[in-house]
C-alpha cells in the first residue's frame, strides 16, 4: 500500500518517495555528485508527485496512543519544550564508556537518541547500545536505518528493542556506505523510512508482520521520522511529513536548521498541512558550532543542509568562537521555542573531536550552555 510505483529502479538507495535527504541544492545525488538526482528528473518527478497524492488520499493517520508509554512521549504532551540529544555506539567492545557517556548527555536531555551507524561509519550496534543505555535507566530512543539491513532483521530488531523496555524508535533511511567509512560494505535498502515506518506501524497497531503473520505480543513504542527541509525538492517536503505522519510518525526531526527563512517556508507548510491530521509533533536540529574551520569542514563533509556564509563569518570575527557558535544555537532554540507548531529541538553539539565518547563531558555541557542562553532549563 505505501509503495509508489516508478518505471525503472531510479535511485541507489531503493527511494520510492524522495529524493532522500542527502540530495544537494543543485540536484546531485548523494551518492556521486557527477549524476543528477533521477528523482528530480522529469517525468520521473511529476510521476512521483502524483502518485504520492493518490496515495495520502487513499491512507488515513493511526491516531497517537493516548496515554504516555515514554518519558519522551510525556514531554511531548505536557506541552513543555522537549529536548534530544545523541550518541554513536562506541568503537569497542566495552560499552561501559557509553553507558558513562550516554549518563552526561541525560542530564541535559529528555532522551537520548542511539544512532545507527550515523554517516555510515561502523559503531557498536544500536540493539545492543540501546540494552546497555535501558539497563542503566537511561531514556533511550533507538534509530533504524534501512541501509544494513532488510525488512526481516528490521522487524526483528523493532520487537527486540520494545523487549528491552525501549519505547522511543526513530526510522531513518541512512546514508549510502559511499558516504561514510566503509566503502566495501553492500547496501541493502530493502526499505526506505517512510516504508519502515508503516511496518513498524504494524506491528505496534496490527501486531502483524509485514508479511502478515501475527504477533503473541504487540511492541510499544512511540514512533519517529525525520524531514528534510534543506533538500530539494523544497516544495514537497512538508508533503513528505505528512505522509510520513499518515504511515504511523508520531514526531518528526528536522535535519540541522541553519538556513532560517527556509525553515520558516517549510513550518508554514507543515503547519497548513495539519489542521485535519492526527496530533503529531515537529522538532527543530539545532548544531551548535565550535568555530569556522569546523563549519566549513562539516558544510563540506555532510549533506542535507548548508551553513550559510553569514553564519560562517559571525563565527570567524568573533572573539570567543565556541561562545558565538553557543549563542547562535540559542538564538535559534529560542525562536523555536516561539514558533506556533514546533514541540522541542534536537541539539547536536559539534566537538570537532574524532571519538564522540570522549567528547561527551563537553557535549554535556555545551547543550547544557545552550540551554541556560536560550531560558530553557532542563
Amino acid at each position: 500500500m505505501t509503495d509508489i510505483a516508478l518505471p525503472v529502479a531510479v535511485c541507489p538507495k531503493n527511494m520510492n518517495v524522495g529524493p532522500c535527504g542527502g540530495v544537494t541544492e543543485d540536484h546531485r545525488c548523494e551518492i556521486d555528485d557527477s549524476m543528477i538526482c533521477a528523482l528530480l528528473t522529469e517525468p520521473v518527478r511529476q510521476q512521483v508527485i502524483a502518485s504520492e497524492r493518490d496515495l495520502l488520499a487513499r491512507i488515513s493517520a493511526p491516531l497517537v496512543p493516548e496515554r504516555p508509554i515514554s518519558r519522551l512521549h510525556e514531554s511531548l504532551l505536557s506541552g513543555r519544550f522537549t529536548v534530544i540529544a545523541e550518541i554513536n555506539g562506541a568503537d569497542s567492545a566495552d560499552a561501559s564508556g557509553t553507558v558513562s557517556a550516554a549518563q552526561d548527555i541525560a542530564a541535559v536531555a529528555d532522551v537520548v537518541s542511539v544512532t545507527d551507524h550515523s554517516g555510515a561509519n561502523v559503531h557498536m550496534g544500536n540493539v545492543a547500545v540501546s540494552a546497555h543505555l535501558a539497563m542503566a535507566g537511561i531514556e533511550v530512543m533507538t534509530t533504524f536505518g534501512c541501509r544494513d539491513r532488510n525488512r526481516m532483521a528490521l522487524q526483528g530488531d523493532l520487537l527486540g528493542v520494545s523487549s528491552l523496555g525501549v519505547r522511543n524508535v526513530l526510522c531513518v533511511t541512512g546514508n549510502h556506505v559511499q558516504v561514510g567509512d566503509s566503502h566495501e560494505a553492500k547496501p541493502v535498502f530493502d526499505l526506505d523510512s517512510p516504508r519502515l515506518l508503516s511496518i513498524a506501524e504494524k506491528l505496534r497497531s496490527e501486531g502483524k508482520y509485514d508479511n502478515g503473520r501475527s504477533l503473541d505480543v504487540k511492541p510499544e513504542y512511540l514512533l519517529g521520522a525525520t524531514a528534510a527541509p534543506f533538500a530539494p525538492p523544497y516544495e514537497e517536503r512538508p508533503w513528505h511529513v505528512l505522509r510520513k505522519v499518515r504511515l504511523g510518525a508520531d514526531f518528526v526531526i528536522s535535519q540541522h536548521i541553519f538556513d532560517v527563512e527556509r525553515w520558516n517556508s517549510f513550518l508554514a507548510g507543515v503547519n497548513a498541512l495539519r489542521a485535519d491530521e492526527k496530533p503529531f509533533w515537529l522538532l527543530g536540529g539545532v548544531a551548535v558550532l565550535p568555530n569556522e574551520q569546523v563549519a566549513r569542514a562539516v558544510n563540506a563533509g555532510l549533506r542535507g543542509f548548508s551553513i550559510p556564509e553569514s553564519l560562517l563569518k559571525r563565527l570567524k570575527q568573533a572573539k570567543d568562537p565556541q561562545q558565538e557558535g553557543i549563542l547562535i544555537a540559542a538564538e535559534l532554540v529560542v525562536a523555536l521555542n516561539e514558533a506556533e507548531g514546533v514541540a522541542g529541538c534536537l541539539i547536536a553539539p559539534v566537538t570537532g573531536r574524532q571519538n564522540a565518547l570522549a567528547a561527551s563531558s563537553e557535549q554535556r555541557d555545551l547543550i547544557a550552555e545552550v540551554r541556560k542562553v536560550a531560558g530553557v532549563p532542563a
